[in-house]
């Protein structure tokens, strides 16, 4: 396997007001690219509010597929695309990735009948391979002084959703149809791919080797099995033989896909590689304290929206007051990105991620105490927020690690470890949740405390444990990143 500069690519095209490749026109080309890394924070900050009207307009008691589907297209799409990128370009994929997930948002829009949405939303779903697209890229393509930099904000935009998305769906969810939503998210995928094809330059290098589509194959299958176990798995039983038997699929397919890329002489992706301490640990101890992020996320929304009245604890936020309450926490998501590539030589990328998982089990502990105090659950929500510092430190450690023929597959194994880890914690939090029913109101169930303070523990301990795990990530003699 090895890397080519594509011909009369040796320095990055670039785009016709580029002064010379100033830092104002890398500025430029990385707000177009966040438009589309943003869009995996966007499925869920733009929908989640969206899931009971999409319920009542098609009927269904089985909404949670609307975000199923797109985990599932994710898993199956990512490494594939990532793939596709080493090969034939990273700016050409994440192209061909917007116009798939432009066409899911428009089918989603239209969408006459529940199946055809869900279609729609598994083409969607391929959205999620954008960021690490996005910052695959700009690890090849960005001056070196601007690349880590570059990279954590292309991670941590996500406080900008955070705070924006919920009050733009709650906007258009109170005035027009739920399609709305749909339309928005069409709209600012279709603009991000246009402005991606005509401004953004592509990355000179190639991985000059064939595409193992048996790997891919087994892959998929294996993907797509634990995914849809853990995404169903809480419905099922988790001991039942649904499960357990969609769980020996992706277990035989699993170790067939190892044996097979150890055989193949241009694997999908390097098992030797994936397996370091560099890419592995990291691998596990970031999509751990991430999953701890994803599932803290869908809690909070539950406790600051219950009513007063229908427990001993809730504030019966609207989306638009629930918003305004997660602000400081987003600002503070934002920041951390900032934090992470200003001091990324001082401090090191493996440092800041033990940091952020800290904070985040910090977080997510005081909340897991059902507080009854606004300042409460804003500090508790900014300690989450600044410690998702690792959405930055994360993909800066994968791609030092990666060669760079493997740039973009690499980095998509970033997405789906944070994508199952999240799925997993998410499912297991859930399961424990719903045994603390206290009654079913108009608005849906309504929890006691007590699950409360058991899902938010859970998720301390995920992101405790990815601190823990992270301080296996192979450093220098001086405590700095390799």
């Amino acid at each position: 396997m090895s890397v080519t500069v594509s011909k009369g690519d040796e320095a990055p095209v670039r785009g016709a007001g580029d002064p010379g490749g100033s830092t104002g026109y890398w500025i430029r080309v990385l707000l177009i690219l966040v438009l589309l890394t943003e869009q995996a924070a966007l499925a869920f900050a733009l929908f989640t509010p969206a899931l009971p009207k999409i319920a009542v307009k098609y009927s269904t008691t089985q909404v949670v597929w609307v975000m199923t589907a797109l985990v599932l297209a994710a898993a199956i799409a990512s490494p594939i695309l990532g793939k596709l990128a080493d090969v034939y370009g990273k700016k050409r994929i994440l192209v061909v990735t917007a116009a798939i997930a432009s066409l899911g948002a428009l089918i989603s829009a239209i969408a006459p009948t529940f199946p055809i949405l869900l279609v729609g939303r598994f083409l969607s779903g391929v959205g999620f391979a954008f960021t690490a697209l996005g910052y695959s890229l700009i690890r090849d393509i960005f001056p070196a002084r601007l690349q880590a930099m570059s990279i954590s904000i292309a991670n941590t935009g996500v406080g900008v959703v955070t705070v924006v998305a919920p009050l733009i769906s709650g906007f258009m969810l109170d005035r027009t149809d739920v399609s709305s939503v749909f339309w928005f998210s069409f709209a600012l995928c279709a603009v991000g791919g246009l402005l991606t094809l005509f401004f953004v330059p592509e990355t000179p290098l190639r991985a000059k080797v064939s595409v193992d589509w048996l790997g891919a194959f087994l892959l998929t299958v294996a993907l797509f099995t634990v995914m849809l176990a853990l995404s169903l798995g809480a419905g099922w039983g988790w001991l039942s033989g649904k499960t357990l038997g969609t769980l020996a699929v992706t277990v035989i397919f699993a170790v067939a896909w190892v044996v097979w890329e150890r055989r193949c002489p241009e694997p999908l992706i390097s098992i030797d590689v994936l397996a370091s301490r560099k890419v592995g640990i990291t691998l596990l101890a970031g999509g751990i304290a991430y999953g701890a992020t994803t599932l803290t996320a869908t809690l909070i929304p539950m406790l600051l929206q219950t009513p007063k009245e229908a427990a001993d604890y809730g504030f019966g936020l609207s989306v638009t007051d629930m918003a305004l309450w997660m602000l400081p926490g987003g600002i503070l998501i934002v920041l951390g990105g900032v934090f992470v590539g200003a001091t990324s030589k001082r401090i090191g990328f493996r440092q800041h991620l033990i940091g952020g998982s800290v904070l985040i089990a910090l977080g997510a502990a005081l909340l897991a105490t059902t507080p009854d105090q606004a300042w409460q659950v804003v500090f508790g929500y900014g300690l989450i927020g600044f410690g998702s510092m690792i959405y930055a430190a994360i993909p800066n450690l994968v791609m030092m690690a990666l060669p760079a023929d493997q740039r973009a597959i690499g980095a998509n194994f970033t997405g789906l470890s944070q994508s199952m880890f999240g799925g997993m914690l998410s499912s297991v939090g859930f399961a424990l949740l719903a045994q603390h029913v206290i009654t079913v109101g108009p608005a849906g169930p309504v929890y006691s405390s007590d699950g409360f303070f058991v899902g938010f523990m859970v998720a301390a301990g995920a992101a405790l444990l990815g601190a823990i795990l992270a301080f296996g990530i192979t450093v220098g003699r001086r405590g700095q990143d390799l």
